[in-house]
């Protein structure tokens, strides 16, 4: 997926439409390329923002706290098991990503949406919630910590980037992920509590691309937009 030709086509997306990108699965850096270049697009032409949903192969990534304390394995065994180390210019402490677990980068030009990175985090708080509501399952927020917990476990966590009020970064949250990959860090540095998913709690496997369009529909309902997907 090159950032030159997907700008090229969001150009024909009318102005109050944001684009919906869905590249699959990709690497962690590759994505951060892709969100660096459409930023810059987003910043420059004065949009509203671009919406991309995806997976990631297996890597865990450090916040710009650049803190390795929370990483129980060794960068040696992890490489050994095709797991990644990566580095990130987001907020927050280590976590992980990979296959099932559903990671979302709201660009977004906050000019358009208060100028409030508070208000912008809780309104990302409040799509997960909702989308979480699709599924019977009732988050919450907890106090001092960014993210949506679920009783005493975390299923979905916040880290993001502002620069010139255009964000990147954004939100992932456990869909059908092998949990056990948590095992190699204290993820987000919370040891109380624990990682947990959608398909864990409701005991079944579940559709990657169902929870989704539950991602866009609570997008829409909570940033009062429309959206389009954008044809790969």
């Amino acid at each position: 997926m090159d950032p030159e030709s997907l700008k090229t086509v969001i150009a024909n997306f009318p102005r109050q439409v944001v684009p919906v990108i869905d590249p699959g699965i990709i690497s962690y850096n590759k994505a951060f390329y892709i969100q660096s270049v459409l930023a810059e697009d987003i910043r420059d032409k004065g949009s509203l923002g671009i919406i991309m949903l995806l997976e990631h192969e297996p890597v865990i990534t450090i916040g710009s706290n650049r803190s390795k304390v929370n990483l129980v394995t060794s960068e040696k065994m992890l490489s050994g098991l095709g797991i990644e180390l990566a580095g990130s210019d987001r907020g927050g402490d280590i976590t992980l990503h990979a296959p099932g677990q559903i990671v979302c980068y709201p660009i977004f030009n906050l000019a358009f949406f208060g100028k409030d990175l508070s208000l912008f985090v809780y309104n990302l708080e409040q799509v997960i919630l909702d989308t979480l509501d699709a599924f019977g399952l009732k988050g919450r927020r907890v106090e001092k910590h960014r993210g949506i917990f679920i009783g005493d476990k975390k299923i979905a966590s916040i880290g993001l980037r502002v620069r010139k009020w255009v964000s990147i970064h954004g939100f992932s949250l456990n869909a059908d992920i092998d949990l056990s990959y948590f095992r190699h860090i204290i993820a987000c540095g919370l040891r109380d509590y624990p990682q947990t998913s959608i398909s864990s709690l409701l005991g079944k496997n579940i559709d990657i691309n169902y929870v989704k369009e539950q991602i866009i529909k609570s997008f829409e309902a909570v940033f009062d937009i429309s959206t389009g997907r954008v044809d790969p």
